[in-house]
């Protein structure tokens, strides 16, 4: 889930426009009642300015800039209604005051009747095409009404009625921002700074669309520049936090999100991206009191209401997380982010028809949202209906969550499985994690049977182990050059260019093999076979998103595991409070310290009864090996794994062992401890 946070800056409310005195000769008292108002004005003294120009227009009915006048005051009393009536009346005494029917759209602006403003706006420019504001506040509301080209032209009008009006360049700034034409933004607003250095708002959109560009630092100094000039601007020290953020500056980010919420603890916003950045760093509890306060500020805050969900959906609440989802969608049924997000939870929950349903609700309002392609793809592979998934996983290149590194780019065209390979040189190359690699590394052999020449490349770590692949004509390492080839393809693609389904997965094992001298010198270090020798893996990636599903602690396991056999750790990586586990009067035998590379690894498993392994590359490799090999997997397992099975169509050597209910490892660990009784029977410790 990517975490939503807005980009933050609201324009001003548009200006009044100053109102030049009609023509014609008032009345003597009219007159003098119209100065004093305009005195008042000048002090700032709204009420009474306000009984001046109600003098001045009880004396001269028809007089329209009194009229005028007076309904500018009352805009500034907050009397909108009232100051309505005044324009109206002076609109009837001179049709084409253009000031006032300008004002008078600002009004209806500033109301929401966009379409009413705009007509007034219009009415002003019949009278005077070239009124500057008159052309910037049409942009406006036009942007507003999602008529974005006719809002750019009638920017582009303003500024050349008025170059120096620095609202023009400002919010036609704004407006390219959001089509997402950031270095034409960009370019507006220097023009507006340059006009205007101490305008905060410029600095401050400045910004933003340097963070769209990709330039997180320079972004910084324009927020920066904001502050100087606003130092209560709030809103921008919540912006500044993301480019801080960007840039790894993870303790002053926080102090930035923190200062912001200070200097306005009333702002929802402030609360939601505090929110959203404690939620992305760990910090789940503190993240969900921001996103209740964003709630209690603004009940109808939909995003908000979704992300506190994905919070008590982490968190294993899930039938309050479903709440909260449709809270959300309730609030606002085009939230294609809350569609998706429930989508999950459903599959989670193993609802897989609701998880579809708010999958597709989700494509339906955004068709190219990449999440939502992506897991309805692991649903539809997790199901078995491989034609429908391989097709939606290759959104995963769209998804920085799906991938190990960025996508990479090659001068060669990518083989779809529609070209014939017939002589040609072929260039697959590993993608995702080390299991993944050495899963699809299968695929070598069958592509080589197409009459291609493979040039396979994967991590060094996996170099020696995969180097008795068949198929494969030249291996080389990852990061290191290529031959020239005539096509490439992604090891995560073959499945799909090579049409595989549940039925033609290609499952002969072993396709890899161990270094016999190594299996040697394991025969070798274990000593005589006194009782069945069993493997452990526990833990795989504490980086991996889904670690806390599926890894176990080391104690957890062993209290699962019958006396009367010789476990041995297959983990080179221990965590610390695993190690403790491990150094204790042993159960389990510790030889990380002679796992180099995966070719031990492989050899060790060589010489073992039985492998018992959490979802990691260990279980890939004990499938590969075919050697007998059992899996953990939590309630939602990853996708390969298919559900409602206890056998893999991809291992034919594995045995899987399910949790019945989420989170319920004791349900797999006592089957998988009744299955080693009665495989191997009852052996006394030793």
């Amino acid at each position: 889930m990517t975490w939503k946070i807005r980009d933050l800056f609201s324009r001003e409310a548009v200006p009044v426009a100053p109102v030049v005195e009609a023509p014609g000769v008032p009345q003597a008292g009219a007159a003098e009642w119209l100065q004093r108002g305009n005195d008042h004005v000048s002090r700032q003294e709204w009420r009474s300015a306000r009984q001046a120009y109600e003098e001045a227009v009880r004396l001269d009915p028809g007089h329209a800039t009194a009229h005028a006048f007076l309904g500018n005051v009352l805009r500034q009393l907050r009397e909108h209604d009232a100051a309505m009536a005044a324009y109206d009346r002076a609109i009837a005494a001179k049709p084409d005051f253009a000031e006032v029917h300008f004002n008078r759209g600002a009004l209806l602006h500033q109301a929401r009747q966009a379409r009413a403003a705009l007509d007034s706006y219009d009415r002003a420019l019949s009278v005077v095409p070239a009124f500057a504001e008159a052309l910037c506040a049409r942009g406006d509301v036009l942007a507003e009404l999602g008529s974005r080209e006719e809002a750019l032209a009638s920017y582009d009008a303003a500024i050349a009625a008025n170059e120096r009006y620095v609202r023009s360049s400002l919010n036609r700034g704004v407006l390219l921002g959001s089509m997402g034409r950031n270095a034409e933004a960009l370019a507006s607003l220097d023009a507006a700074i340059r006009l205007q250095p101490g305008n905060a708002g410029a600095h401050a959109e400045r910004g933003l669309a340097l963070m769209a560009l990709g330039k997180p630092a320079e972004a910084l100094a324009a927020f920066d520049a904001a502050i100087r000039i606003r130092p209560d601007f709030a809103r921008v020290f919540s912006n500044r936090a993301q480019a801080e953020t960007l840039l790894g500056l993870i303790a002053p980010a926080r102090a930035s999100h923190d200062h912001a919420v200070s200097l306005d603890p009333q702002d929802a916003q402030l609360r939601f991206n505090r929110g959203a950045f404690l939620g992305s760093h760990k910090e789940p509890q503190a993240a969900a009191e921001d996103y209740r306060a964003a709630i209690a500020l603004q009940p109808d805050y939909a995003d908000a209401w979704c992300n506190l969900a994905l919070i008590q959906q982490e968190a294993g609440d899930t039938d309050q997380a479903l709440a909260s989802y449709s809270r959300a969608l309730a609030i606002n049924p085009g939230l294609a982010t809350a569609f998706n997000n429930r989508g999950n939870l459903y599959r989670h929950r193993h609802q897989f028809t609701e998880a579809a349903r708010d999958y597709q609700a989700a494509l339906a309002l955004a068709p190219d949202f990449a999440d939502a392609h992506f897991n309805q793809s692991q649903l539809a592979l997790l199901q078995g209906d491989f034609a429908a998934g391989w097709r939606e996983y290759e959104w995963r290149r769209l998804i920085r969550e799906a991938l190990t590194a960025p996508p990479r780019q090659f001068p060669q065209p990518e083989w779809s499985g529609r070209e014939s390979l017939q002589g040609r040189q072929i260039l697959l190359h590993a993608e995702q994690g080390l299991g993944d690699t050495i899963q699809f590394c299968r695929y070598a052999q069958r592509v080589s049977g197409l009459g291609a020449r493979v040039v396979l490349q994967v991590p060094q770590s996996l170099g020696q182990l995969l180097g008795s692949l068949d198929g494969v004509s030249q291996l080389v390492h990852s990061g290191s050059p290529v031959p020239a080839t005539d096509y490439h393809c992604s090891l995560m693609s073959l499945p799909r260019a090579l049409g595989t389904t549940l039925e033609t997965i290609p499952c002969d094992v072993p396709y890899l093999s161990a270094n016999p001298q190594r299996v040697a010198r394991w025969h070798e270090a274990l000593g005589p076979r006194l009782r069945p020798r069993i493997g452990l893996a526990w833990s795989g990636n504490p980086l991996h998103s889904n670690d806390q599903n599926r890894s176990v602690a080391l104690q957890r396991l062993l209290t699962h595991l019958p006396d009367g056999f010789d476990y041995i750790c297959l983990q080179k990586e221990i965590r610390d409070a695993d190690l403790q586990v491990l150094r204790s009067p042993a159960r389990i035998r510790a030889v990380q310290s002679e796992l180099h590379d995966f070719t031990d690894t492989a050899a060790l498993m060589e010489v073992l009864d039985l492998v018992i392994t959490v979802d990691t590359s260990l279980a890939h490799l004990g499938g590969a090996l075919g050697r007998q090999t059992w899996v953990l997997l939590p309630y939602l397992p990853d996708w390969r794994w298919l559900v409602g099975r206890s056998d893999s169509p991809w291992y034919p050597t594995l045995t899987l062992y399910r949790q019945p209910s989420a989170g319920d490892w004791e349900g797999a660990m006592n089957a998988m401890n009744r299955d080693l009784l009665q495989r191997f029977g009852r052996h006394e410790a030793g």
